[in-house]
């Protein structure tokens, strides 16, 4: 270990490039690891993971109350989606995200509580609660009290229970956290996500038949003539599994991952090279020792030995690094227009050091076992006479050469480049594209009212009233779904005269009156909605262009059904420009618009919307003291549905970077070992007469070789790379622009041409007589 360490500190400029490449690497894949093992591989707590499936469809409450008592699988467990609610918290009202489950949900789950305990099967009918720890710390302050604590939600006073382990991952995955637990009430959920418990040993395939033939046994509206399916619950099965956002998810994760690992090879390619070049690997001393009777091991132990200290270097400054970028990705929030609460469990555990023990091993047998053997199978002749030729190595067979390293890493980095430049010009598109609404002047006015549900409609008409009068409110509205905020219904819709078989499936939204005025989408032809529309038969209708297009001509006056049996009759009283509504990169989706007036409001203002806050807010409690608020900017909108792309961009293109510098110190370090050792060589050029350019060119010469060879496969994997991740782009991206993938090209080959520059400059301006005399 001591001759080890004296032989690194004769090089220490090598050293200090090879454990930080080794720092970047392993920390860049602890992080990326982290965010994947979170958000994919772990992203639901549970007993047993493998063992829990969640059946589909959903069923009502008295159909999954005979499904319990079936013995088809161990235990059943439902939940429904996530949902607001007003907590009247002391003397004002909060919204706060919960979560209705069946009592057992716990039980199945099989998780423990870190304060008090979890309600259960006695607990059925009963008002009790369990609360999420971001809940405890966040809005109860860390009571220690806190079992026993009532909590008035929606004008019902629940009492807590228990408290859930601060790393608990909900069941809504993807680090979605409802607030508040209650067991679900029978009389307000006709529909149930079931999840299922399969006894030990039993596999999907096998339980599948028996759930089939349970589910066949309810008549409608349950799910008769609906496909049954058992589907992973959580974790990497869960995740491949996934249909569309879902899916889009995954492949992200999978293609991050597999970018943190190109970038660890690279790291491993440096070190690789370093201890191939005679600073470090010292073919001489090698061959000395090999002529004196030294065995493989004991010729091989002294390279393996620096590389257990140059990769146990690394892993610790990578261990410092990732808990930096763990810290400052835990404080990450994700704006959206619901203020959904969103937590990040990144933690340093026993699963974490396992990683990075293997990480370490992977790098140290990919960075020093290749070097080792070389050294140990060392030439006798050629070092002892002075050093070898080049960058392509001594002689054939002497396995992986230095010019292998550094073509690996032209590629990966081609490769890396290729994917931070398409995600950065995704990022760009999606900045520049017109949203077909104005966001700049919109207020998400989210009221939340103490539940009187025989007065909402009046309820609603004084409220837009009182807001109409704030100065600087132009209009009002309410809307069903947000742009820009998940899921959207779908219908399928035909014109009166065409069969019902010849349909087009269409987004569905409600919106209340004024809706297009108030988001400022433009009215092509007939009129917005109005109050009178609330009961006016038959249904107006709203198309937006790209539907009007693939239905009609002139589409004002026409009608429309909607679905295949029991049609519902509506007639088109406008047109309207089409507009983003899921997601801020997909093109132009056909819609319709009816009337709704139960959705929640949209205020439109003049100048900065956030100055008007206050003011809404005072109005509203006057009209109701109790009813909770939660006003936002649309702007908020706009910024959750970017935030996605942007963190897609900034990962990949940060990745992206690292690798290119990698890459750069790497060839930088092997030109100069390489011209270190022509140095004999180079002299006796200059002494027969060569020019500098002459020998400048020699120097370089096998060197750019390597680089366009590896930067030609780095572009053919890039375009394999590109077409695995399409549903990943936004539409309209062209991913196959020659003048980026020529871009590229040319960026790789003149940084790679600078970065061998500098030594063979060196090379050129040698004098021949200290040459020679050096080389003795």
């Amino acid at each position: 270990m001591r001759q080890a360490i004296r032989s690194l500190r004769r090089s220490p400029g090598l050293v200090g490039i090879a454990i930080a490449s080794l720092a970047l690497g392993i920390g860049a894949n602890l992080t990326v690891y982290g965010l994947v093992r979170d958000l994919v591989l772990e992203d639901v707590s549970a007993r047993g993971l493998d063992q829990l499936v969640r059946l589909s469809p959903s069923i009502n409450h008295l159909q999954y109350q005979e499904l319990h008592q079936d013995s088809i699988f161990e235990a059943f467990a439902f939940n429904t989606g996530i949902h607001d609610t007003n907590w009247q918290n002391g003397d004002h009202a909060e919204v706060a995200w919960g979560m209705d489950t069946s009592a057992n949900f716990f039980d199945v789950l099989g998780i423990r509580p870190v304060i008090g305990r979890f309600y259960s099967q006695a607990d059925e009918g009963r008002l009790v609660a369990v609360v999420s720890y971001g809940c405890w710390t966040r809005r109860l302050h860390s009571d220690p009290n806190v079992v026993g604590r009532g909590l008035e939600l929606n004008g019902r006073v629940y009492t807590v229970v228990g408290v859930l382990p601060s790393d608990y991952r909900s069941v809504m995955r993807h680090s979605v956290s409802p607030e508040i637990y209650t067991p679900a009430r029978i009389d307000l959920y006709p529909g149930c996500r079931i999840f299922a418990r399969m006894r030990e040993g039993v596999t999907r395939a096998q339980a599948l038949p028996a759930w089939s033939a349970a589910a066949a046994r309810f008549e409608r509206p349950g799910v008769i003539g609906r496909q049954t399916s058992l589907r992973a619950f959580g974790g990497l099965e869960a995740n491949a599994e996934g249909e569309g956002d879902d899916r889009s998810f995954f492949v992200f994760f999978v293609m991050l991952y597999g970018v943190s690992g190109v970038l660890l090879l690279i790291a491993c390619s440096n070190v690789a090279n370093l201890l191939l070049a005679p600073g470090i690997s010292r073919g001489r001393e090698m061959a000395i020792r090999k002529a004196l009777g030294a065995g493989r091991w004991q010729m091989a132990k002294p390279i393996l030995t620096e590389g257990v200290i140059l990769v146990g270097s690394g892993c610790s400054a990578a261990l410092a690094i990732d808990a930096f970028l763990r810290d400052r990705l835990s404080a990450v929030r994700w704006p959206n227009a619901y203020n959904v609460p969103v937590e990040f469990h990144f933690q340093s555990d026993r699963g974490l050091l396992l990683y990075t023990l293997l990480a370490a091993l992977a790098a140290l047998v990919i960075s020093s076992l290749q070097p080792a053997l070389r050294g140990s199978n060392e030439n006798l002749v050629i070092p002892m006479k002075g050093g070898g030729t080049g960058l392509a190595g001594d002689r054939p067979h002497a396995g992986i050469r230095p010019a292998s390293y550094v073509a690996a890493q032209v590629v990966l980095s081609v490769l890396l480049l290729t994917l931070g430049t398409i995600f950065a010009r995704s990022l760009l598109q999606i900045v520049r594209e017109d949203l077909g609404f104005d966001a700049a002047h919109s207020l998400i006015t989210a009221v939340h009212p103490y539940p009187r549900q025989s007065e909402r409609g009046p309820w609603r008409d004084r409220l837009i009233r009182r807001i109409k009068q704030v100065p600087g409110v132009a209009s009002v509205t309410s809307t069903q779904t947000l742009p820009l905020m998940g899921e959207i219904d779908h219908a399928e819709v035909r014109r009166e005269t065409n069969s019902s078989s010849a349909t087009i499936d269409a987004y569905w939204i409600g919106e209340g009156e004024q809706y297009f005025t108030t988001l400022g989408i433009r009215m092509l032809r007939g009129r917005d909605f109005e109050l009178t529309d609330r009961d006016r038969k038959p249904t107006p209708v709203i198309l937006n262009r790209t539907l009007a297009r693939q239905l009609f001509g002139d589409p004002i006056g026409a009608r429309l059904f909607t679905g295949r049996e029991a049609a519902e009759s509506l007639v088109v009283v406008g047109l309207v420009a089409d507009s983003k509504m899921r997601t801020l990169g997909e093109g132009s989706k056909p819609a319709l618009y009816t009337p709704d007036f139960n959705g929640q409001l949209l205020t439109r203002v003049t100048g900065n919307p956030r100055q008007w806050i206050e003011p809404l807010r005072r109005a509203i409690s006057e009209v109701d003291p109790a009813a909770a608020q939660d006003i936002r900017p649309m702007r908020d909108a706009v910024e959750g549905a970017l935030l996605p792309t942007q963190a897609a961009a900034g990962l990949v293109g940060a990745l992206s970077f690292l690798a290119v510098v990698l890459t750069l110190v790497g060839l930088y370090g092997s030109v100069s070992c390489v011209v270190g050792r022509r140095t004999r060589e180079m002299g006796i050029r200059a002494a027969l007469g060569a020019t500098r350019v002459g020998i400048l060119w020699a120097a370089l010469r096998d060197t750019m070789a390597v680089v366009a060879v590896g930067t030609l496969a780095g572009l053919v994997c890039a375009v394999v790379a590109i077409q695995r991740i399409g549903d990943l782009l936004p539409a309209g991206l062209d991913a196959w622009d020659l003048r980026m993938f020529a871009g590229i090209a040319a960026i790789v080959l003149v940084t790679c041409a600078v970065a061998a520059l500098v030594p063979g400059l060196r090379a050129a301006t040698v004098d021949p007589s200290i040459a020679l005399r050096e080389s003795k």
